[in-house]
């Protein structure tokens, strides 16, 4: 269910949009929900009974297929303990379309971390040491550049 980026929100196009597809708000705020969600490695179970929901309902929100009402919201970001501005943090101002390369890259940077691959890693940074830290970092570099040799 990991999604990749957020979609283009264009002001234009969303009265013209198919009816069938979620709303792009609805879509980030799920995208979001879901993000958060799992860096906490919260289930949509625990966060459904966090909220008084089911599970089945928490998917639908993360898919943006149903929209989060205001109170669900407010209860969700009470659970998964973050501003109720973090769902919208990465839309771009209404009436704006704004898809630049640095909310990409944000976007796949909150996609990994997101990820289990992601969670390992950055678990594992935080448990050495502050001054070993750096050298994790150059290890990994010279590992980059050693694969990128042999392409």
């Amino acid at each position: 269910m990991a999604r990749t980026s957020s979609p283009r929100l264009d002001a234009t196009k969303i009265a013209d949009r198919d009816q069938d597809l979620p709303d792009p708000v609805d879509w980030e705020v799920g995208r979001r929900i879901f993000s958060r969600r799992k860096q906490l490695r919260l289930s949509q179970t625990a966060l459904g009974e966090g909220i008084g929901v089911s599970f089945q309902q928490i998917q639908k929100y993360e898919r943006g297929s149903n929209r989060v009402s205001t109170s669900a919201l407010y209860r969700i970001s009470a659970v998964l303990d973050v501003p109720m501005g973090y769902f919208f943090a990465t839309l771009p101002d209404p009436g704006h379309s704004r898809q630049t390369p640095l909310g990409r890259q944000l976007d796949t940077h909150l996609d990994f971390v997101a990820s289990e691959e992601g969670r390992r890693l950055v678990d594992t940074f935080l448990r050495l040491p502050k001054p070993l830290r750096p050298r994790f970092i150059a290890m990994l570099d010279t590992l980059n550049a050693v694969h990128a040799d042999k392409r």
